[in-house]
């Protein structure tokens, strides 16, 4: 007779938790959503400050989304993704915020993975960067640069890896 309890879930766990390092290549950190979301708030933050403009940025702020990869059911493992943008700059602002960017991301650890033409007919500018030590990406695109008459904007993305919520926790929001 086999016992149950609480063997048999911490034995669950473990099994989820190894296919999850299988699947992704790493175990993902033990972290609360709130915490996840304020660092990638604090990221998109400091990737405004460096580009060094004003203008209309979006408000909404990170937020957890599903990890495809290994709990499509949003129940234990989890990404935070902040997509934002800022708009209505001064002529040639757009330029010197992605030059910025160049600059300063290797200076405050990022290494940048792209920085070239998106594989778009516009073929607009995109920058993509890795954090080493946290393993969030960061991918910042100019959209609609050079056509007249076109709201011109910077696109931003900031994404964690795989999060596995605290036990106990709660992920599925439905």
């Amino acid at each position: 007779m086999e016992e149950s309890g609480s063997g048999s879930g911490a034995a669950s766990m473990s099994r989820q938790q190894n296919r999850a390092k299988d699947v992704l290549g790493y175990e993902p950190e033990v972290q609360a959503v709130p915490k996840a979301e304020g660092e990638v708030n604090g990221i998109s933050s400091r990737v405004l400050d460096w580009m060094g403009v004003r203008g209309q940025v979006t408000e909404p702020s990170a937020a957890a989304h599903v990890c495809r990869k290994v709990d499509p059911d949003f129940e234990t493992y989890y990404v935070v993704n902040h997509p934002w943008s800022v708009f209505e700059l001064k002529k040639g602002t757009f330029d010197e915020a992605m030059d910025n960017l160049r600059r300063t991301l290797p200076d405050k650890g990022w290494k940048i993975t792209k920085d070239g033409p998106m594989d778009t007919k516009a073929a607009s500018p995109e920058i993509i960067a890795v954090q080493p030590d946290s393993h969030h990406t960061l991918t910042v695109q100019w959209l609609n640069s050079g056509k007249s008459g076109r709201t011109e904007l910077i696109s931003v993305d900031v994404d964690s890896r795989c999060f596995r919520v605290p036990e106990g926790t709660e992920l599925n929001r439905s």
